[in-house]
Formats: structure tokens, C-alpha cells, sequence
């Protein structure tokens, strides 16, 4: 039964006809990595991953596949079967909708109301056939609006790019949705994500799933540069000329730039690395390794890093003499902090920092900067310099008289690539050579343990933010960007050379 359902799914797809790229207006052809595919996820049971770069075609074959559900004459149609289409964004998962749109409005009049329910709009696109209710949705990776979904077929467009304090839950309500119907299938689809932990990585090596499928380059170091190591991530490279193309003008300039070589890595050779050159801003066992207790001894340097709105802020203090290193760190009182760990995937950490005197709350909705440099004042006592970004200066001026911070030397610095860079550099040099002991703190060291730079082609590296080089949105790196700006500027001042004691004449 299963293998009878594959080959109709084959044939079906064959006879839907293209719309836009290479083959525009020529019957769909099914090519052989495509077919392999269909045989293993419909011809057993179980749920499918699919794995393959950046331009193959995967958006098409799952539309194919979707259309399969709502086509009277699909061999997935059905009474009130739905297939749900979920990507990271409403927008994105459209892509998906708009194939269905153009292989069936080849075949049927879609406008004809008695015979189809077609709503599309801007946060609202479903296709139904009347007779029978079956019908494909496109809902964004929300796990909100995904409460009360029965889909019979649910497809997930490129997973990794899902919102990372949200995906859980969005795939246990797909999953919960998916168990109210008999026979449904879920089928997972896009780039390898470049965390290995990730559970779209867990599938593509074969575990919770009847079939996996992936199309990678094994080993990026060799051959990147040659066709037929394009091939083995590209299958329909002979198929789409327009890919080949679109291939060689990319691996010609990702020669000669470290950051398109990041990103061709990634989504050309499927490589299941990060989009962005990207590595570690220091190894969380160096870190370990120097954290320690040091005096409040000599010239204090504070570094301070501004969040937005709702986001934190941090104050970190360094003494240039000792090495040492602390911070303090804060949030607005609303969301409660527990509510906050929980939207940001890192559980109690927050709760663990408040009660540990690491992290405070003050302001509604935002940071009342002023009373963070009021607390912090008390805790590390006058700085002499202050090193910032200059993004929010007039913030931050107002907020240090609010304190009543007293005068000290304020050090306005880009993040950028020359600022940024000379900063990382320093921060790391000081760190290496010995002249930094950070007081032991979980809230510095997991943001260590996140914190992460990208660099441009000349190879200098700044901190990287958001969403760059792989980076979580949860990760919360306020006190690392902190800690950087005091230990780089405190690095800058050179020391008065103490003096040694070398016994009697």
C-alpha cells in the first residue's frame, strides 16, 4: 500500500506543470534524488527529514507534495485532510503556497468560488476544495497559532531558522496535531542547521524519523571550489542551469572573502556550519581557567553596554592593576524574570543570577540605566575612565549624572570592524597574557560561553550580535560586550611600573 501511494505521488507530481525558473510552462520532472525521496518518506511509514542546498528545487517538490492534499485528483487528497506549511515566518512559508497556487491554477480555476475557498492575504493564506474540506495552510513557526492544527501532512521549511525560544514548543503542537489523525506524516525539510544538537540534526541522522535524506558535503576543507563536490549537496545541478551559474559567480568570490566562504559553506555545500564566518571569542575553558579573586586595588575602568528597550544592560568593572573583573547586569521588572528565561530558552539562569547579586531589575518596561550606575557606583566604587558604545551617548551621559556618577574620562568606541576588532584583540591578549581574573560569576561565564565573532575579509573580528555567525537571539552577551570595552580600554593606559624590591645593597 505504502509503495503503490510513492508511485502515485510520482506520477502525480509528473503531471503538474512548472511555473517560473529553468522549465517554466514544461510538465514537473521528477528527477532521481527527488523520486528517492518520495519512495522513502510515503513508501513507509514514519515521519521524513530532507536535507539539501540552497536552490534545488525542494521548495517546488514539497509544493508538488502539497498540492497532492488539496487536488481532487491528488493521491493525498482526502476528506478534510489539511497539510500545514510552517516556516519561520508567515511570509516565508508562503513560498511553499505560492507553488500550490501555480500548479493547481494550471489545472483548475481557483477564482471559481462554488468549487474552491482560496483566502490570501497578508497573515492569511489557505486553499480549500469545497466538496471535500481538504485543504493546504501556511501558518508561521508561532506555537501559538499552532493550537488545534489536525493536519494530516505537515511540511517544515528550513527549521534552523525557526525562533529558538519558541521552536520546542511549535514542534510539540505540530507533533500533538499531527497525533489526531491516523496515517499523518510530518516531513521536515531545509539546510543543515549548524548546531549539531539541534533536533533537525537529530532527524537527519536517522533518529524519530521512518526515512532521512540528506545532500552535504562531508569534509569542506577539500575540493570546495570543484563541480563535482557541488554536486554531492546540489543534486539537480545537471537539471538547473541557473543553479550552476548562480554557483560559479558565488564560489568566485567566496575565493577571495572569508565571509561569502562562510556563507557558501553553509548554503551552498550544505555544510551544516554557520552563514558567517564566525569562531569562539575566547574557549569557555580558558575562561574557567582564569577566573579566580583578585583585589579592588589601583584605577578602575568600567565598560558599559546599553541595551534596547526591554533587553539588558550591563556595567562591568575592571582594575587594571590586580586583573580583576566584575560585572553587574540588568533587566526591566516586566517580564518577570522567570517568565524571561523561559521566552530566552535559558530556564533559571536569570532567577539563579538575581539571587547570586549578578543581575537586578529596575525600570517597568525598560532599564532605568540610572539606578544600574547607582547600584554599580556603590558595588565597585568611582571609576577613573569609562569606556562605551557610542550608540545611546546622550543616554548614557544623562543617566551617569543621574547616578551621580563623579567625573570620569568617558571613551566612546564603534562596534564595528576598526574599533570593535582593536577591542576583541586587546580583550583577548589581556586575557591570555594573565592580566584579567574574573570573580566567579554564572552570568559572565555562560555569556562567555556564548559569545562569538565574525570577522571581514582583512580577518579582523568584533563581537558578533543577534542573530550572526549561528548565534542564538537568547544569547545574552550585554556582559561580555561590557567586559570587553573595560578590559581593551584598560589595556590601552599603560601601568606605572611598580616598584621591586631587590634585597640590600
Amino acid at each position: 500500500m505504502q509503495h503503490t501511494l510513492s508511485r502515485a505521488l510520482i506520477d502525480y507530481l509528473a503531471g503538474l506543470t512548472l511555473a517560473g525558473g529553468d522549465h517554466d510552462g514544461e510538465p514537473f520532472a521528477v528527477l532521481p534524488w527527488e523520486k528517492r525521496f518520495i519512495r522513502g518518506a510515503f513508501g513507509q511509514p514514519g515521519h521524513a527529514a530532507l536535507s539539501v542546498a540552497r536552490g534545488n528545487g525542494k521548495s517546488a517538490l514539497v509544493g508538488g507534495i502539497a498540492s497532492a492534499v488539496a487536488d481532487p485528483g491528488g493521491p493525498l487528497h482526502g476528506r478534510r485532510r489539511e497539510c500545514v506549511c510552517v516556516a519561520s515566518s508567515f511570509d516565508q512559508s508562503r513560498i511553499i503556497f505560492e507553488d500550490v497556487l501555480a500548479f493547481l491554477g494550471a489545472k483548475y480555476k481557483l477564482t471559481d468560488r462554488k468549487t474552491w475557498r482560496l483566502q490570501d492575504s497578508a497573515n492569511r493564506a489557505i486553499l480549500e476544495h469545497r466538496a471535500s474540506g481538504a485543504r493546504v495552510r501556511c501558518v508561521g513557526s508561532d506555537p501559538k497559532k499552532a493550537h488545534g492544527l489536525r493536519p494530516a501532512l505537515a511540511l517544515l521549511d528550513e527549521p534552523a531558522q525557526w525562533d529558538a525560544a519558541k521552536t520546542d514548543k511549535m514542534i510539540a503542537a505540530i507533533r500533538t496535531g499531527l497525533g489526531k489523525v491516523p496515517n499523518s506524516k510530518m516531513i521536515t525539510l531545509g539546510t543543515r542547521p549548524a548546531d549539531k544538537q539541534h533536533w533537525f540534526s537529530v532527524m537527519l541522522d536517522g533518529h524519530g524519523v521512518g526515512y532521512a535524506q540528506c545532500h552535504a558535503v562531508a569534509d569542506l576543507e577539500k575540493r570546495t571550489f570543484q563541480r563535482r563536490t557541488w554536486k554531492v549537496a546540489n543534486p539537480s545541478l545537471d537539471h538547473l542551469p541557473s543553479l550552476e551559474a548562480e554557483i560559479r559567480d558565488e564560489a568566485a568570490l567566496a575565493r577571495d572573502d572569508p565571509a561569502l566562504l562562510a556563507a557558501f559553506k553553509a548554503l551552498r555545500l550544505n555544510g551544516g556550519v554557520s552563514e558567517i564566518e564566525v569562531q569562539e571569542l575566547l574557549s569557555i575553558d580558558t575562561w574557567r581557567r582564569v577566573i579566580g579573586e583578585a583585589e579592588m586595588r589601583g584605577r578602575c575602568v568600567w565598560g558599559i553596554d546599553l541595551g534596547t528597550t526591554a533587553a539588558m544592560s550591563a556595567v562591568t568593572a575592571y582594575w587594571p592593576e590586580t586583573g580583576r573583573l566584575d560585572s553587574l547586569a540588568a533587566f526591566p521588572e516586566t517580564p518577570s524574570l522567570a517568565e524571561r528565561g523561559l521566552r530566552d530558552g535559558v530556564g533559571n539562569l536569570y532567577v539563579k543570577c538575581f539571587n547570586r547579586g549578578e543581575l537586578i531589575q529596575c525600570g517597568h518596561a525598560a532599564v532605568d540605566v540610572g539606578i544600574l550606575l547607582a547600584v554599580a557606583l556603590d558595588r565597585f566604587g568611582r571609576p577613573k575612565s569609562i569606556a562605551a558604545d557610542r550608540w545611546r551617548e546622550g543616554d548614557l551621559r544623562n543617566a551617569l549624572k543621574a547616578a551621580h556618577v563623579p567625573l570620569a574620562k568617558l571613551e566612546l568606541r564603534g562596534q564595528g570592524y576598526k574599533d570593535g576588532g582593536e577591542d576583541v584583540r586587546q580583550f583577548r591578549r589581556a586575557v591570555l597574557e594573565g592580566k584579567v581574573t574574573p570573580l566567579r560569576s554564572a552570568l559572565l561565564t555562560s555569556a562567555m560561553g556564548e559569545a562569538r565573532t565574525i570577522a571581514d575579509p582583512a580577518g579582523n573580528e568584533k563581537l558578533a550580535k543577534g542573530s550572526q555567525g549561528g548565534r542564538r537571539q537568547r544569547a545574552r552577551d550585554d556582559a561580555v560586550a561590557a567586559a570587553i570595552q573595560a578590559v581593551a580600554s584598560g589595556s590601552r593606559r599603560p601601568q606605572k611600573k611598580r616598584g621591586v624590591y631587590r634585597g640590600a645593597a
